[in-house]
């Protein structure tokens, strides 16, 4: 039947020649792209799929770019470690030679020139070696491991009867358990210490001078500490190490409980040696002021921990005291004015003719506003500690005797049970938080006294255990208490650091893969004089030439174990980036399985929807005609 208004056979032609129209343009584009999946309509689970590997693909060629530049990297600081080496061999032959006794003084002194050059050649080398604008021996670098477990252990003991204290070397477990189980596990750990020579003797130093000194001034400032230690015994553990770097934290003292709810009569003390080396302690300069005054302050914390009713820094999470007590009295007990706190107050000191010299005041007052004891603990804490001190005891001369006397005076009250507002409000006649804001605002005669402190440190006044302000005398340090029965490692510090994060460190985090936390860290080391323990070498006498030698022998085996590192980290490199490769390869087999389109079978296709199109057209074209017949007819 032909109808005039229906031609249904060329509805159907036209509706057939479109859907092989759409079916050879989906072949067009694939084989065009060379994809099976051009949008998510083709396959969308594919797609998700090729996706994902995509992002892999290409995360990890980049990857396998990184661990290339890490290579880079090591290879540029090993260039530069080799020539240290060389430097170190030939400061050796020649320290070597100049030990001998047949050279003269003179003849020493003209090698000692050649020595001197060589260790301005190694800090130059260590400052000049950079990748990328990276310094690859920064000062605040790390350490080799085998330089940060050096580790001794003491007993040190106050005897009441002639009021001195005695270091004997002890075997004792100290972060073990107590009794013989303790002591084997302490004499098992020192078998396994590696220290390097000067490490043991700084070590050793410290803990039969500095910290018997520092302790002997304590208990002679304080005698209400003094009478409270009686005869007891302090397991010390000394410890040498980098902890941070150069002038960060300078030493750090943790303690340990041996009962629940006992005293702790455990201390291990923590100094880092890339601020203290053997020379420094041996000298009698600023540094060795530092270092005395550093110990003081941490030995200060043990006594406050140890006498001081549930401890000066409390149990586990419980803090009693304040922070600016705390530190502050460390600071008086240290020696005053830690640098980059105080400094500014020191400097208006400076251009007063004396201590009623009212011409800097203002100045001073705006100075102390800026800050407060609660977030200043080191500088502000110090003054408002000072304060409570010459307070307690009555005002008068602002000198170290006095102040000692009177923070003796709230020692009594801590240590008897009393808080700390209260002996602050019975000796002082101000409450705490007056005694502070004082010091924040200037106000009630805590300018006068401030002047009078900072102006009498110039000249001799401000430390409690010297009655000598040091000016050198920084004292960046943390403190932590330990808590619950004995045993166990001391607890991680609760404070950070003063001048740097919590770390301190400075190690290259190499992404090597293509999701976050895929890193290989590479660790920048400190190479300057003063981390080899060089910095005050010499060869001028047979003595020094010694010293040099056996301090230039540890500095070859520091170098040698930041090479072996580096060495070990290029091999680690060149593996991840095979296997990189490898992965690479095969994800992309994988990738290309999925996402792309088999040109044969497509072809076929291509092929086969053309005939189809060219058939189509030919019934289209036939369809047509019939409609062309009916209007003939109305012709």
């Amino acid at each position: 039947m032909l109808s005039t208004k229906t031609n249904i056979q060329a509805w159907n032609a036209e509706r057939q020649f479109g859907m092989v129209s759409k079916k050879n343009a989906k072949s067009t584009e694939k084989l065009s792209s060379g994809y099976r999946i051009n949008r998510a309509a083709d396959d969308a689970a594919g797609l998700a799929i090729s996706e994902r590997m995509r992002r892999q693909i290409r995360g990890l060629t980049q990857a396998s770019n990184n661990a290339q530049d890490g290579i880079s990297m090591v290879q540029t600081a090993e260039g530069a470690l080799n020539e240290v080496h060389d430097m170190l061999h030939r400061a050796n032959e020649l320290s070597v030679k100049a030990a001998t006794g047949t050279l003269t003084d003179a003849d020493r002194a003209m090698i000692d020139l050649e020595v001197q050059q060589i260790k301005k050649e190694i800090d130059k080398t260590a400052e000049n070696t950079v990748f990328n604008e990276i310094r690859l021996f920064p000062e605040d670098g790390l350490a080799p491991s085998a330089m940060q477990s050096e580790i001794y252990y003491y007993d040190l003991t106050y005897n009441p009867a002639d009021g001195t204290f005695s270091v004997a070397s002890s075997d004792a477990g100290l972060l073990s358990a107590d009794g013989a189980a303790g002591r084997a596990a302490g004499a098992a750990g020192r078998a396994a210490i590696n220290p390097t020579p000067s490490g043991g003797a700084l070590a050793n130093l410290l803990a039969t001078d500095f910290i018997p000194k520092a302790a002997q001034q304590i208990m002679d400032a304080f005698p209400s500490i003094k009478n409270d230690i009686g005869g007891v015994t302090l397991n010390l553990a000394v410890k040498v190490q980098r902890i941070d770097g150069k002038d960060k934290t300078l030493a750090e003292a943790y303690f340990k409980f041996n009962t629940a709810g006992g005293r702790p009569k455990v201390l291990e003390l923590r100094v880092d040696n890339a601020d203290f080396t053997l020379a420094d302690a041996q000298g009698t300069g600023s540094r060795a002021e530092v270092l005395q005054s550093t110990i003081a302050h941490e030995l200060m914390h043990t006594f406050m921990q140890y006498s001081m009713t549930d401890g000066m820094s409390g149990r586990g999470s419980n803090t009693k005291y304040p922070t600016w007590f705390t530190e502050g009295t460390a600071q008086l007990a240290g020696g005053g004015f830690p640098t980059n706190w105080n400094n500014t107050l020191i400097a208006y000191a400076k251009n007063l003719t004396d201590e009623n010299d009212s011409s800097q005041d203002a100045n001073m007052k705006a100075y102390l506003k800026k800050y407060t004891p609660a977030n200043r603990p080191y500088g502000h804490g110090y003054l408002a500690a000072a304060y409570a001190g010459w307070l307690a005891n009555g005002g008068g001369d602002v000198t170290g005797d006095n102040i000692a006397a009177g923070m003796d005076k709230i020692f009594a009250d801590l240590i008897n049970g009393s808080s700390l507002s209260s002996a602050i409000q019975k000796h002082t006649g101000i409450s705490a938080s007056t005694l502070t804001s004082r010091i924040t605002s200037g106000s009630g005669g805590a300018l006068e006294f401030v002047r009078k402190l900072t102006y009498n440190s110039l000249g001799g006044a401000g430390s409690v255990i010297t009655n000598s302000l040091k000016v050198s005398g920084v004292i960046d340090g943390t403190v932590s208490g330990g808590g619950g029965t004995g045993g166990g490692t001391p607890s991680t510090p609760s404070t950070k650091p003063i001048g740097g994060s919590s770390d301190g460190s400075k190690r290259i985090a190499l992404q090597v893969g293509a999701d976050a936390g895929q890193h290989i860290e590479l660790s920048l080391y400190q190479m300057s004089t003063h981390a080899l323990g060089l910095a005050d070498t010499n060869v001028k006498t047979t003595d020094d030439a010694d010293m040099a030698i056996d301090a230039i022998k540890a500095a070859i085996e520091y170098v040698s174990n930041v090479r072996s590192d580096y060495g070990a980290v290029q091999n680690r490199l060149e593996h991840t980036i095979d296997n990189l490769d490898n992965i690479v390869e095969n994800t992309t087999a994988a990738e290309s399985r999925v996402r792309d389109t088999d040109i044969a079978k497509e072809m076929v296709r291509y092929s086969n929807n053309q005939i189809l199109m060219q058939a189509g057209a030919s019934v289209l074209s036939q369809a047509n005609q019939h409609s062309e017949m009916i209007l003939s007819l109305l012709g």
